[in-house]
């Protein structure tokens, strides 16, 4: 029986729902793809719902809090957007279906529903705040803050197959 780390389950449950989303997100396929054993993954988690939630706190540390802690080494605000724009242009991967899988979910789950909302809240109030030291007027840094945040779901959720060159004309306002 081969180890496993938590981080490992975590990782491969990612690469199910990216790669042939949530319907596959067993616990059988999740062990067939590490050669582990039913009871390696009851290791680590009690149930598939802590599994599930498990997962979802993964997916928010890599793509939201990883991302905005590589954004924060910008020098201010400005810096940290345009920081935040490159992190998320790099991150976007061609036939991904990673964020369609998780906002499906939140729609067929409440539970589920309620963390991806906070989430979001989560990515939306960080650019609020950049916006607010960019512009002094609060309507306008809001109004930018809603546009990048719907330019971000957007391209994530429905143009993955931009180049980068037309993923930096869309978010070009802002990387200048």
């Amino acid at each position: 029986m081969t180890e496993v780390t938590k981080e490992q389950l975590l990782k491969a449950g990612l690469k199910i729902l990216d790669t042939t989303g949530r319907s596959s997100l067993k616990i059988s396929n999740l062990c067939s793809s590490l050669k582990l054993t039913k009871g390696s993954f009851y290791h680590w988690f009690k149930s598939k719902k802590e599994f599930d939630l498990n997962l979802l706190t993964y997916w928010r540390e890599l793509f939201t809090r990883q991302f905005i802690k590589d954004a924060n080494f910008g020098q201010n605000s400005k810096e940290k957007l345009v920081r935040l724009i490159k992190i998320c242009i790099e991150s976007i991967k061609v036939n991904s279906r990673l964020e369609i899988e998780i906002n499906m979910w939140a729609r067929q789950d409440t539970v589920i529903g309620e963390f991806i909302e906070e989430v979001y809240k989560e990515r939306f109030n960080y650019l609020l705040n950049l916006f607010e030291d960019i512009y002094q007027n609060k309507k306008e840094a809001k109004r930018h803050a809603l546009i990048l945040s719907s330019l971000v779901i957007g391209v994530d959720l429905f143009y993955q197959k931009l180049t980068k060159q037309e993923m930096e004309l869309i978010f070009k306002e802002y990387l200048s």
